[in-house]
């Protein structure tokens, strides 16, 4: 037996074991964390699926789990994009925080300071440790330089961004999504790279966040992938038969039917301008701003990939705006929007046609 055979042997029993591993996943009503847990060389933890799959639950039953074994050994943070948001969660004395069987299970009684939130608070007693610490993204400019950090804490972080994907039709932030979540984690836990825990949170939508594409990442079917280089593993969920049983009738099914995605975690992303082919003959560079990062490479004429150090001479350069340091013609710009609406641009993949997209956008606003 050959060596090429072997590896296609255990490739193929890999995927085996993967298969059934979904398949068992998928038999259950409700999402259980401990199975995705069990990759602990990873850092991130991303979990997509539709609604009423018992995502948050899970996570919130995890922390209560955590705070009740390790006490002060842990420090748990949940985030959410808008401010309100996170008051709709503090409200009440944080009452849809957790769900009352888990306060009634782990005996919290919770009281609110702020962004902090206290079990079994005593008023009058300095010094109280949190038991969580729910903000949201948006204030992070306000929150840049607050001392949630603690150099001597030598036990393990949880952090949580809830709904970390827009919905359809949501009115986009002022702000960017990934820079201030980045900002926040680098507020809780700076350079820390061990026993930190962060989980990504949301619904599978027709476009991915900004989030997901950092990872370099968009679901294009169901399944578990494994992130490596990235320390992610991502799990996109499958609407089970058990919870497709359940929503046949509701309300969400009647008017929403199927077309829904952030019920049904159904993907419909377009692929027909995804040109998986290879390429011969750079001919043009489109320029979003002055760093190669946000530049692409035109190849044969139509078909866009990351740039990738291709060199061609000035007159090549497509500018999509002035001061990007080389020559910056309108007709130039009109004729890349042109071809991007006839659907005459071609793309490698799913990540390069999101990135484009989302730079033309920021164009069309200027």
């Amino acid at each position: 037996m050959t060596i090429a055979s072997v590896m296609r042997k255990k490739r193929k029993e890999a995927e085996t074991r993967e298969k059934r591993a979904q398949e068992h996943r998928a038999l259950a009503r409700f999402y259980n964390l401990n199975s995705i847990l069990g990759n602990n060389w990873a850092m991130f933890y991303v979990i997509i699926g539709g609604r009423m799959t018992g995502k948050s639950y899970s996570l919130a039953e995890f922390l209560c789990r955590q705070k009740e074994k390790l006490k002060g050994k842990v420090k748990n943070y949940w985030m959410r994009i808008s401010e309100t948001s996170t008051k709709a969660l503090l409200s009440n004395e944080a009452d849809k925080l957790v769900d009352p069987d888990l306060k009634r299970k782990y005996n919290l009684n919770l009281k609110t300071k702020g962004f902090e939130v206290y079990n079994n608070f005593e008023k009058g007693k300095r010094n109280q440790a949190s038991w969580m610490t729910v903000c949201p993204l948006s204030q992070f400019g306000k929150l840049k330089g607050v001392g949630f950090y603690d150099k001597d804490f030598d036990g393990w972080y949880n952090i949580i961004l809830d709904e970390f994907q827009l919905e359809e039709g949501e009115k986009r932030t002022s702000f960017s999504i990934l820079y201030n979540f980045i900002g926040m984690c680098e507020n809780i836990a700076r350079t820390t790279k061990n026993k930190i825990r962060v989980f990504l949170v949301g619904n599978t939508l027709e476009e991915a966040s900004t989030i997901l594409k950092a990872f370099n990442f968009l679901p294009e079917k169901f399944g578990r992938f494994y992130l490596r280089s990235k320390r992610c593993v991502i799990d996109n969920l499958e609407p089970t038969e058990e919870y497709l049983k359940d929503r046949k009738g509701s309300i969400a099914d009647i008017l929403g039917g199927n077309e829904m995605s952030n019920y049904t975690n159904e993907m419909s992303k377009d692929v027909k301008l995804i040109k998986k082919c290879r390429v011969v003959k750079p001919t043009g560079i489109v320029k979003f701003g002055k760093t190669p990062d946000r530049w692409y490479t035109i190849w044969d004429g139509n078909i866009v990939r990351k740039y990738n150090k291709e060199k061609l001479a000035e007159g090549f350069d497509f500018c999509m705006r002035p001061y990007t340091g080389s020559y910056y013609s309108l007709e130039k710009r009109k004729s890349i929007l042109e071809m991007y609406d006839a659907q005459s641009l071609y793309f490698n993949n799913l990540i390069t046609q999101a990135y484009f997209k989302d730079e033309l956008m920021i164009i069309r606003k200027s």
